[in-house]
């Protein structure tokens, strides 16, 4: 088991990509991860989704000279149409979505931080199997997750894609941070059923966190 720390996370992937690797990254929020990325692999191609329109025009402006890098306005669900989204706004910041939304209900989320979720929006929703046939993406060799609560979802309902996925990179909650959040166990269990082996993570110790990122590669 690696344990890396996060910055340290995109250097321990390369290792398990080709030079020129297709990327699906779900919750991309102001575009800092996807210019890495983009930057990384100036030859791949970096699918990047924020549904969020306030921070999908920043995620659009900041990776604008990427010509690799293509931008969703939609969130990866597991269902195709409209869903109610769950805006989180720090309060020394208020009026600018932070990193904390989701189109779960916050839950625990609220008892460990000062995070707040003022209000929902609309957005838009697709499942990973519906973008990738509409787009002709065919394989994905890196999906990257940060979707708050919403990984298991978003994997379930993208099964056939998943099946050419060599990486998985996602965040994972201890707790129930958002209504109905699958566990830590719900998804490494479920990834390695699908073929998946957990090889790192940026945690040492789970009791102390309430979140971490795994790090999966196909067997």
């Amino acid at each position: 088991m690696i344990i890396f720390k996060s910055h340290e996370a995109l250097s321990i992937i390369k290792r398990y990509l080709p030079k020129k690797p297709i990327v699906v990254e779900a919750g991309a929020f102001n575009g800092n991860d996807t210019q890495q990325m983009a930057q990384l692999w100036p030859h791949g191609i970096i699918h990047a989704f924020e549904p969020v329109p306030q921070l999908f025009t920043t995620l659009q402006k900041n990776t604008s000279h990427y010509d690799h890098v293509h931008c969703y306005s939609y969130a990866l669900s597991n269902q195709n149409g409209n869903a109610r989204f769950h805006v989180s706004e720090k309060p020394t910041k208020p009026g600018i979505p932070s990193q904390a939304g989701s189109l779960r209900a916050p839950k625990e989320r609220l008892n460990y931080s000062s995070m707040q979720f003022p209000y929902t929006i609309s957005v838009p929703t697709i499942t990973l199997d519906s973008w990738a046939q509409q787009h002709q993406v065919n394989p994905v060799d890196l999906l990257w997750m940060d979707v708050q609560g919403h990984e298991l979802a978003l994997l379930q309902a993208g099964q056939q894609l998943l099946q050419t996925v060599s990486v998985i990179f996602t965040e994972v909650g201890f707790f129930e941070n958002y209504v109905g959040q699958p566990g830590y166990i719900d998804i490494k269990n479920w990834l390695e059923r699908q073929g998946f082996s957990l090889i790192g993570r940026d945690f040492a110790n789970m009791q102390q966190l309430f979140f971490g990122n795994l790090l999966f590669v196909r067997k």
